[in-house]
């Protein structure tokens, strides 16, 4: 397999070489694959860099020590300041070590040079892409206002896209206008299931005194719970989901749902304020219901539960296969 990549350098066929080698790490040789993508990167093909950086942002368990592909981005970006493509890249390395103002400035960068820098390098990445992906960034960082202006300035530019009514909505959730962000969350949704856009709905309704119907909506979040590692996220849809319960009335229920959060960051050792604050409203108010004597201690137990939309899709199916059945006389 090397020999194989090494002849086709030789021959100077870089794009065969890194075929080659992408296709080693389909297949899991990681061995060959980084061996190839060096031979390509001591011939200076540019694109083993940006490959290489990406494998270590996305790929490696360890991210290379946390390194997340940036010291290939920015080998590549000595070469060619002006890559649109390696830009961004180098800002998702930033973003993954939490630094949000260089990854925002770089993001800005790419941006606002779009057109010229694309003359020198064709990008794969679309200017409305970098202009989400700044609105990612915001968000993280909490900067909602500032965060609305540019999708504002996404709808104005280009036409509204299922992530971008998604961010709309969480948005405007986070700035208390729950209603208009039920709009933008339902349509989001109607395209496609998200975590986020399920979380973002339950706290809309949550904060709109529709216990009931926000209960369902963090009820899907389970569905996705154990596929993320956001533990702010996570801690959020189950300490609600209990608190729906209290305000139902339904303390059985509520217990089960503390027991499940307080437990969950049990394991996680030392916590962030915010989430510390959580947990102690958990287990204060745990101890207030049994100390009612008429509730018991109950775990939590998962339950599948379908959104609106799988649920329809569904039906669709079931009412389908019930007018074949009755057309061939069953």
């Amino acid at each position: 397999m090397i020999n194989k990549a090494k002849q086709y350098i030789e021959n100077d066929d870089y794009e065969k070489a890194i075929k080659l080698a992408r296709k080693r790490h389909s297949k899991d040789d990681i061995t060959n694959y980084l061996e190839i993508l060096d031979l390509l990167i001591n011939k200076d093909y540019l694109p083993a860099l940006e490959e290489k950086g990406l494998y270590y942002q996305f790929y490696d368990k360890n991210h290379d020590d946390g390194d997340y592909g940036e010291k290939y981005f920015d080998k590549y970006l000595n070469k060619q300041p002006k890559s649109v493509n390696v830009i961004c890249d180098k800002a998702m390395s930033r973003l993954n070590k939490q630094d949000y103002e260089s990854a925002l400035e770089l993001m800005d960068n790419a941006y606002k040079n779009y057109s010229s820098y694309s003359k020198k390098e064709k990008p794969r990445i679309l200017k409305s892409e970098i202009l989400i992906g700044k609105v990612e960034i915001l968000l993280k960082q909490k900067r909602y206002d500032d965060a609305l202006v540019f999708i504002k300035s996404y709808e104005n530019q280009f036409d509204s896209t299922q992530k971008s009514d998604l961010y709309m909505g969480q948005i405007l959730q986070k700035t208390g206008k729950n209603e208009q962000a039920l709009m933008y969350l339902n349509k989001s949704l109607l395209e496609e299931d998200t975590l986020i856009g399920f979380n973002a709905k339950g706290d809309a309704l949550y904060e709109l005194g529709r216990y009931k119907d926000a209960l369902k909506e963090y009820n899907y979040c389970l569905n996705y719970e154990s596929k993320v590692d956001d533990l702010e996220l996570i801690t959020n849809f189950n300490y609600k989901s209990a608190y729906c319960c209290l305000n139902l009335g339904d303390e059985s229920e509520a217990i089960k749902y503390l027991n499940k959060t307080i437990h969950m960051l049990n394991e996680h050792g030392r916590l962030p304020r915010d989430i510390e604050a959580i947990y102690q409203k958990c287990s204060f108010e745990k101890e207030r219901i049994l100390k009612k004597g008429n509730v018991e201690d109950f775990e939590f137990r998962k339950n599948k539960f379908f959104s609106t939309k799988t649920t329809l899709i569904i039906f669709g199916v079931v009412l389908v296969l019930f007018f074949i059945l009755k057309i061939l006389g069953y």
